[in-house]
């Protein structure tokens, strides 16, 4: 989520545009539709669970992949980096999600420079336009594989036939737990709303 200079690269967006912001839309394959245009349509991934070296964060990776199918590992652990596609592992965020694969959207918007993702509000601050809002998600605290926090869609999609229960990166709905989080405001075991919001 970064401010986009798109005077070097034109062959995502076309010349009139010359400033911007890219974020991604977890859980749709469209845009919100409030200005925005789709960059592309992906699935969600990343490191998998249970991997203590995976990368931490979820990407969302595109539907048609320019590949390097013929190379072969060159370090001498024969080690590498391995990339697995997303799943939910929650009904909280849907009817029927369960074990389904997530979809993602990667939105321009043209006429804001700056994207915040703010974590525990559904609505933007005074001055701050709603791009999407959703429930929080993140990687579960049982398991090896670092996470991040980011922002699932209220009305979240699936991927066609991803139905199949093969794990890789997950979805899980995050929960408050006070203690040195202050309660109130917040409440113990509350699920955690968010909002991505433009300016």
């Amino acid at each position: 989520m970064a401010l986009v200079s798109l005077d070097r690269d034109t062959s995502v967006f076309p010349l009139s545009h010359s400033y911007g912001a890219i974020y991604t839309r977890w859980g749709r394959k469209t845009c919100p539709g409030n200005g925005t245009e789709l960059a592309y349509t992906g699935i969600a991934g990343g490191g998998e669970h249970l991997q203590r070296g995976a990368a931490s964060e979820y990407i969302c990776l595109p539907k048609d992949p320019n590949l390097i199918t013929n190379s072969k590992i060159q370090n001498p652990y024969g080690e590498a980096s391995y990339l697995y596609g997303a799943e939910y592992e929650d009904n909280v965020f849907g009817p029927k999600l369960l074990q389904n694969d997530v979809p993602c959207a990667v939105c321009y918007t043209p006429h804001q420079s700056v994207i915040l993702m703010i974590p525990g509000k559904t609505t933007c601050y005074g001055g701050w336009k709603p791009e999407y809002f959703g429930k929080l998600a993140g990687g579960s605290n049982t398991q090896p594989a670092a996470s991040q926090f980011v922002c699932l869609d209220s009305h979240p999609e699936t991927m066609y036939n991803g139905i199949a229960n093969k794990n890789g990166k997950l979805f899980y709905a995050v929960k408050a737990r006070c203690g040195s989080l202050p309660c109130p405001p917040y409440t113990n075991n509350a699920l955690m709303t968010c909002v991505v919001c433009s300016k």
